[in-house]
């Protein structure tokens, strides 16, 4: 063996040595990422990792924020918002914070760990909050919803409702199906842009068309989680409520409705007619000027004299 090949062999042997070791032994030929530097990316999520990594923690708890109010967050997205905001809230010291940001993500995401290189402080308020989850000492969903009132047909119903602690994965829902249908329609509330608690749901015009008679529809609202477990509602498919939608208007109430003033409708004065050929008898009163006084007349009609 030559000695200028020496280098070049043992250098060879390390190498094999070291990608035939056993994982907890070899040594990573790229350094770990930084913490900050993990799951599913955003813009909101790229710029709050490159503040935590730079020590902006205030800024950074701004940006997630941000984040979590932008429209058209993927779960995964959430998942790891709600992880950095953790992160950066307890790096500022607010406990408060970084346990609500983490129950949340527990919440949607049961089994989710931290990753090995978390700090340790972080670990153990990790570790309580799924304890406390465990335990069901977590707060709960709740749910405020007014019933439906009876719509009108062919114009879509809007139903605005309060969602609180609402966990990431889960999902807010009304369902809906005419009475005696089957299958139940079913429409999702969506957040509002700005409200953190506030969501809306829209039943589309098709599904209440205007018909000539009235007819009903049973709905009830449902809050489930990932994994389809109801967290909250009101009713449900064996015991829905109802509204009822009115029914298309008739051609004289359409020309009254459109402006046609009420003492003009012909309508009118052919029931008046109706009721006075009727009649066989009818009391009239007559009242003259304040100062006369007032003279009731009586008028008897006897229809057997001609």
């Amino acid at each position: 063996m030559h000695r200028h090949d020496l280098p070049l062999r043992v250098g060879a042997l390390f190498l094999v040595v070291g990608l035939l070791a056993p994982p907890g032994l070899a040594r990573p030929l790229f350094p770990a990422p930084a913490l900050s530097q993990l799951g599913p990316a955003s813009p909101e999520i790229t710029r709050a990792r490159e503040q935590i990594d730079d020590g902006e923690f205030e800024e950074a708890r701004r940006t997630l924020q941000a984040g979590l109010d932008a429209p058209d967050v993927t779960d995964d997205q959430l998942v790891e918002l709600y992880r950095l905001l953790g992160l950066t809230a307890l790096y500022l010291g607010d406990e408060n914070q970084a346990r609500e940001a983490y129950e949340k993500l527990l919440q949607a995401r049961p089994d989710y760990e931290l990753p090995r290189t978390a700090p340790p402080k972080l670990r153990s308020l990790y570790a309580r909050i799924k304890e406390d989850i465990r335990s069901r000492r977590v707060r709960p969903v709740t749910l405020d919803v007014d019933p439906i009132p009876d719509p009108p047909g062919g114009e879509p119903i809007v139903v605005e409702a309060t969602i609180q602690e609402l966990a990431l994965g889960a999902r807010a829902r009304l369902f809906y199906r005419r009475a005696g249908d089957q299958a139940y329609n079913s429409v999702d509330f969506v957040k509002d842009r700005g409200e953190k608690e506030r969501f809306r749901a829209v039943v589309p015009a098709y599904d209440v068309p205007v018909e000539p008679e009235p007819y009903e529809v049973e709905y009830y609202f449902e809050v489930v989680d990932a994994a389809q477990r109801r967290l909250a509602g009101r009713g449900d498919s064996f015991q829905p409520m109802l509204f009822q939608v009115a029914p298309q208007r008739s051609t004289a109430a359409a020309e009254v409705s459109e402006g046609r003033p009420w003492y003009k409708s012909p309508w009118l004065w052919v029931a008046v007619g109706a009721v006075a050929i009727g009649g066989t008898a009818g009391v009239v009163a007559l009242s003259s000027s304040e100062d006369r006084g007032r003279v009731p007349i009586t008028i008897r009609v006897d229809p057997s004299q001609p």
